[in-house]
């Protein structure tokens, strides 16, 4: 029997396949050659791969076919303490005779006796790769070997040795991702990348970089370069690739193609961490469009040239591919998606408007990721909670990048009683990929109805000017750059640790200087130092009418009083035979609440 995808196949091919189960391989032989010539001309010719797994006793278990570019696996026994005695032999179409990141991954966790790739292409077969587990550091490994001929190599005595060490030592998988980074632009934004994939629990092994002023439409870095990478990658044993550049769907083909290694960029990492830090339903659906509108503009195809639905010269054929089914369930889904952001949309603008019939100054904070946004939030909420009686909730804050992504608005309390809202909201980095801004756009819009914007800056770090900058670029686009500003230059403590006061002391001059239209302030949240000073500053930029007045609460209304002490500040109290008599400062809000009350006032 034939498994997996058949369709459309002749009924010969299938029952010549079929016939392969009756033959036996010789002993120490991975395969025999007239069954590789026969799968490979095979496979050429319908473009598909083919997969034959093999049982120690030369005894053909199962025989495959999938796509151009993937395969079903058989159903493989997983033992402990030794390999499960079978072999992998399949085509790869296209030429390519690299195994694959899949391969690699499919012979470590099904501890495979080996596994082989056969490159075929019009011309014949171009190549052989063979991979055999091996033991490195008490971990489960690979060796990876390029062949013209698979008779050259005697793998029985290669997985001998390997079942040896397994029935000796405790071994364990590893089945983490080690990532080589790639970038040509500037070389240090491959720090930020390291960052970034560190936070998806990624070991970088290596970088590799290239300057260049015109990226190939191919292969990103040169078609020479490529192959030098790949090699690279095969030294370091590295099974992921990041690109710091947006790679088109036809270059992630290529360069997986020619690398044999899974390959993502920078904006896919990004969307990857998102959708893990994603925790409210708002999110989570953000990240999910985000991800559609990027993977939508990489399907591989012929694009409208494809279409078999139009009418026309040319309609007449199978119907609908495969490819225009996804791009129609994903225009589909993204429909769904702005439809219910839409509704959520509506809910904030309710909550919003609460906010500014209640005449509470709105104040958000901004900035690069992991600058201490989260951090200060939770010490200011902490220190002038509005009412003391309800329990703290802190927001997420950790040395992590975009650590918080749902946006979260709480009230603290100025030091003239008044009643502020703070907005959290979601870090920005450099290169932030247009979909995302464009997905957390109705989240954003918080930073626009703000009456205060708190730019959170991380004055510790190299590049804090590009930070701001970065953080500049996004408000602009969203039309906040002519709103009351803040620079908060956060993490002061880490900086002096760091360098020298005079150099520190420059670089602030420097910030100030450059960004001459901000009111700046040195603070640390972690050490709540000028905080206070920050209060300060906030009291000051969210201008109210305030009034100076007297009232009278009869004695029968004492709860009345309890309150303006909380809300207001109280200058004095004095007590008649008609009840309590308050001098007090009221904002407006707090004037139409009391207003029955007041004997006389003056602004």
């Amino acid at each position: 029997m034939i498994n997996g995808n058949i369709s459309g196949l002749k009924e010969y091919i299938l029952e010549n396949l079929d016939k392969l189960y009756s033959t036996k391989i010789e002993k120490g032989k991975i395969i025999n050659q007239e069954i590789v010539g026969y799968i490979s001309e095979i496979s050429n010719k319908i473009n598909r791969e083919i997969n034959i797994a093999i049982d120690r006793n030369g005894n053909i278990i199962d025989i495959s076919i999938g796509d151009s570019s993937t395969v079903n696996l058989p159903v493989v026994p997983v033992y402990d303490k030794k390999l499960s005695g079978v072999r992998i032999i399949h085509t790869h179409p296209g030429g390519n005779p690299h195994l694959s990141s899949v391969d690699i991954s499919a012979l470590i966790k099904l501890k495979l006796d080996c596994i082989v790739s056969i490159g075929v292409s019009e011309e014949g077969i171009t190549g052989y790769e063979v991979a055999i587990c091996s033991i490195v550091n008490d971990e489960l490994s690979y060796d990876r070997t390029l062949l013209k001929n698979l008779d050259d190599f005697d793998y029985l005595e290669e997985i001998k040795e390997v079942e040896e060490n397994l029935r000796k030592r405790n071994i364990t998988e590893d089945d983490k991702e080690y990532a080589l980074l790639i970038g040509i632009d500037e070389e240090e934004y491959l720090d930020e990348l390291e960052e970034l994939a560190s936070a998806c629990d990624v070991k970088v092994v290596g970088r590799f970089f290239q300057k260049r002023s015109k990226p190939d439409p191919v292969f990103l870095i040169g078609s020479g370069k490529i192959q030098e990478l790949a090699l690279t990658r095969q030294v370091r044993k590295a099974n992921l690739l990041i690109f710091d550049e947006e790679l088109s769907g036809l270059q992630l083909k290529m360069i997986e193609e020619v690398t044999g290694c899974k390959v993502i960029d920078r904006t896919t990492l990004i969307l990857e961490i998102f959708a893990r830090r994603a925790r409210t339903r708002e999110a989570k659906l953000q990240v999910e469009l985000a991800q559609l509108k990027y993977r939508s503009n990489r399907l591989i195809g012929f694009g409208v040239t494809m279409s078999r639905l139009g009418g026309g010269v040319g309609t007449k054929g199978p119907g609908e591919k495969k490819l225009e089914i996804d791009r129609r369930v994903i225009k589909k889904t993204i429909a769904y998606l702005n439809n219910e952001l839409e509704n959520i949309k509506k809910v904030r603008n309710t909550q919003r408007s609460k906010r500014e019939d209640s005449g509470m100054p709105r104040v958000s904070l901004v900035g690069y990721t992991n600058v201490g946004k989260s951090t200060l939030r939770n010490v200011l909420v902490d220190m002038y909670q509005n009412d003391k009686t309800l329990k703290k909730e802190e927001v997420l804050s950790q040395d992590m990048l975009f650590a918080t992504l749902d946006t979260t608005t709480r009230t603290i309390e100025l030091k003239d009683k008044r009643i502020v809202s703070l907005t959290d909201t979601v870090g920005f980095i450099q290169k932030l990929p247009h979909d995302l801004v464009e997905s957390f756009k109705s989240t954003l819009e918080e930073v626009i109805f703000s009456d205060l914007i708190i730019h959170v800056a991380d004055i510790s770090s190299k590049n804090v000017i590009e930070q701001i900058n970065a953080v500049e670029n996004v408000l602009k686009e969203l039309n906040c750059l002519d709103k009351t500003k803040i620079l908060l230059l956060n993490k002061i403590d880490n900086a002096t640790k760091n360098n020298s006061y005079m150099l520190i002391e420059q670089k602030i001059d420097e910030i100030k200087e450059k960004y001459s239209n901000y009111q700046t302030l040195i603070v640390s949240a972690k050490n709540r130092f000028n905080i206070d000073e920050l209060m300060e500053l906030i009291k000051k930029n969210l201008i109210v009418r305030t009034y100076n007045c007297k009232l009278l609460i009869p004695y029968t209304n004492t709860e009345v009083a309890a309150r303006i002490h909380r809300n207001t500040i109280v200058k004095s109290e004095s007590f008649v035979d008609e009840g309590i008599v308050l001098e007090v400062v009221m904002n407006e809000k707090e004037y139409n609440k009391f207003k029955n009350f007041i004997l006389n006032w003056k602004n």
